[in-house]
């Protein structure tokens, strides 16, 4: 017996150091992709950022770009006109240092800060010698260099300029301001020992943390570059790779879709699970305490057992025994309760114990943290003071969750509310049980404000136009089937108007992208105040518009298509020098019988193809 004894014991310190050693291996996966998930976000959000940044650096320069070419060569435009215009664009563009325009020979003969700039030799540039030598018609994006203007450090991108015979008549560049991409690197709080940068994609640093001295080097003999891809749209995560010099751990790059520029973090794997290292001797420390405590006990148990044995003939040794048992499992029971006391108080979601009236009983640290309030202004007071109207489902979980009482807890979100009146939405997990005849609620909450939030951004973005905030194509075509469908079942007519922006091209191409974005905005905003409140609206694409008007014969569509007419002849939208007077013309169809959405929108294309033939800024109904 004492050997099966021994080998029982033996086997569950052996399951005790397995679970331990699992726990331990479990937080250290965790403390690693936490620091992936983090690396990734920050790249994610960096990348997006810059190319909005030379997004708005790229239409600027276009502006000029155009410009230029209205004239048959860059001489003949006078030399007040474009510096004017580089003066203007550098105002409206605060991301940028300087404007300016190189000639073909590399000296520079424009600059947005000053009417008569020296000429300066920029030949040994390389996004000058990238134009001059003929590279591909992109935006370029050159390494970080000094300013000979003003000696200041500045990220120069540009774009060439030809005439209608493809020859090259200048380079119009534009100098970021470095900052730009420091304040982005500093707007995500990285932790201790992270690194981060921002490279350019031929190689040279814009900008890295927690150093702030790397502007302008080459990052060519970097991991990033030497073992990982740099394609557009790459997303790449690490968990003991290595992507910044000198760093393996944890990690993720980004490169930006549209420009190519790549967001790189990373951190040693040491400093990554530095806090799971600092509670390695705790976790040892408790290994050893149980399993010493268990072999001791394992021994005590056997002593005991074997004296039980001894003492069945007497009956006053069997007493002491039975009462020491006794004290034991008290002991064993408080030690129980102790340790489940520390977890409540260390979860990191908020816990509640509510009795049958809904009365708070109990609430851990967490939950005054969730709430607001300090422990004692919760303890007896109701639920409705933290859960405005839920006490019903409480008293119900039945109502709450389509379990049985006391089986697997009910899960729901509902909204709670903070000592300061706001209101935010929380995830419940419910679990129930009696004691002594009383029901008792535990519930578990969890703020899911963050995750709404960024449900709430996926919807905009997945059935949204960026530019106006009207639904896209795909979510137009999508609802305005269904509305069709119950338009039909209701017996009730149904019109499709289609409507387009006179002469947009010549909008855009003489006065700039920033102005036909203002004109397409300004249109949503006369749609959306002309229609009903049960018509549909979006942007089918370019300067095209599209509603739908449940309930509407033609007389109605022709009516509110003259609305229309008249509301967008009397707006006007600013552009550089001058008001621009905007007008539309509109297709209108109108369903007969059962009909798809295409077939309505084909329509009501054709009869906008008529109104545009019949002279533009009108309306016409289709056949």
């Amino acid at each position: 017996m004492k050997r099966v004894w021994v080998a029982t014991t033996l086997g569950l310190i052996i399951l005790l150091n397995g679970v331990l050693g699992g726990l331990l291996s479990a937080e250290h996966s965790a403390s690693v992709q936490s620091m992936v998930d983090l690396a990734s976000l920050t790249t994610a959000h960096s990348a997006e950022h810059m190319d909005e940044v030379l997004e708005i650096a790229d239409r600027t320069i276009s502006v000029v770009s155009e410009f230029m070419r209205v004239s048959e060569r860059i001489a003949d435009l006078e030399e007040f006109d474009i510096h004017r215009l580089l003066v203007h664009q550098h105002r409206i563009t605060p991301i940028l240092r300087s404007l300016f325009v190189v000639k073909p020979d590399g000296r520079l003969s424009h600059d947005s800060r000053t009417p008569h700039p020296v000429g300066i030799d920029l030949h040994d540039r390389d996004y000058v010698r990238y134009h001059l030598t003929g590279g591909a018609d992109i935006l370029f994006i050159g390494k970080p260099v000094v300013s000979r203007t003003d000696g200041q450090w500045m990220v120069p991108v540009s774009r060439r300029v030809e005439d209608r015979f493809g020859r090259l008549v200048g380079i119009v560049s534009a100098a970021l301001d470095p900052e730009v991409f420091s304040a982005m690197l500093k707007a995500f709080p990285l932790p201790e020992g992270m690194q981060a940068a921002i490279v350019s994609p031929s190689g040279f640093v814009f900008g890295c943390l927690p150093s702030m001295d790397c502007l302008g080097r080459s990052a060519g003999d970097w991991p990033l570059f030497l073992h990982h891809g740099q394609e557009p749209g790459t997303t790449t995560s690490t968990t003991r790779g290595s992507i910044l010099p000198g760093v393996a751990g944890p990690g993720a790059y980004q490169v930006s879709p549209r420009y190519g520029i790549i967001a790189a973090a990373n951190i040693e794997t040491r400093e990554a699970i530095s806090g799971w290292l600092g509670r390695l001797p705790v976790f040892f420390l408790l290994d050893l305490v149980l399993s010493g405590g268990g072999a001791v006990l394992s021994a005590t148990l056997y002593r005991q057992v074997t004296r039980r044995r001894r003492a069945l003939l007497q009956l006053a040794e069997a007493n002491a025994r039975l009462e020491q048992r006794v004290v034991e499992r008290t002991a064993a029971l408080q030690r129980s309760e102790e340790r489940l006391t520390a977890f409540v108080s260390t979860a990191r979601d908020a816990m509640l114990v509510v009795d049958g009236s809904g009365t708070i009983q109990f609430l851990n640290p967490a939950a005054t943290t969730l709430f607001g309030y300090a422990a004692e202004n919760l303890i007896g007071r109701t639920i409705d003071l933290l859960l405005p109207c839920q006490l019903r489902d409480l008293k119900d979980p039945g109502h709450f969750a389509p379990q049985e009482m006391g089986k697997q807890a009910g899960v729901r979100e509902l909204m709670a509310r903070h000592r300061s009146g706001v209101e935010f939405p929380v995830e419940l997990t419910l679990g129930a049980s009696h004691s002594e005849g009383e029901a008792i609620y535990v519930g578990v909450l969890r703020d899911i404000r963050e995750r709404k939030a960024q449900e709430e951004r996926l919807w905009e973005l997945a059935n949204l136009d960026p530019l106006t905030g009207l639904l896209n194509r795909r979510a137009f075509m999508g609802r305005g089937a269904a509305l069709l469908e119950e338009v039909w079942r209701q017996g009730r007519p149904v019109s499709v108007l289609m409507i387009d922006a006179d002469h947009f091209k010549s909008i855009n191409d003489g006065f700039g992208h920033q102005a036909g974005d203002d004109v397409l905005r300004m249109l949503a905003d006369i749609l959306q105040a002309t229609v009903r409140g049960g018509d549909l609206l979006g942007r089918l694409g370019g300067e095209e518009f599209a509603i739908i008007l449940p309930g509407a014969d033609g007389s109605d569509a022709d009516r509110i298509a003259e609305l229309l007419l008249a509301d967008v002849r009397q707006a006007r939208v600013a552009a550089p020098g001058r008001m621009l007077a905007i007008t539309v013309s509109i297709g209108i169809s109108v369903m007969r019988r059962r009909s798809t959405l295409d077939d309505l929108l084909a329509a009501a294309d054709q009869a906008l193809y008529a109104a545009k033939t019949a002279g533009r800024d009108r309306r016409a109904i289709a056949a």
